[in-house]
C-alpha cells in the first residue's frame, strides 16, 4: 500500500485520462533499472513495460481515494 501511495503521489491525473509524472521515478523492468523521466504522459491506451499504467494509476487512486485527497 505506501509504495502505491508513493507512486500516485509522484503522478498527476490530467483531464483527459493521461498521467504525467511530476519528478522522476527509478523502477525495475525487466531488462533493469529503467528511470521513468518527469513529464513523460501515459494515457490509458499506452503500454508501458506490459502494462497499461494509466489505468493501473487509476485503480490505484480509486483504491486510495480518501487517502489521497486527505
Amino acid at each position: 500500500m505506501k509504495k502505491e501511495l508513493e507512486l500516485l503521489r509522484r503522478f498527476q491525473r490530467n483531464p483527459d485520462g493521461a498521467w504525467a509524472c511530476k519528478e522522476p521515478i527509478n523502477v525495475n523492468g525487466p531488462d533493469g533499472l529503467v528511470v521513468i523521466p518527469q513529464g513523460a504522459r501515459f494515457g490509458p491506451e499506452t503500454l508501458f513495460m506490459g502494462l497499461y499504467l494509466a489505468r493501473e494509476l487509476d485503480q490505484m487512486a480509486a483504491k486510495h481515494e480518501k487517502v489521497i485527497s486527505a
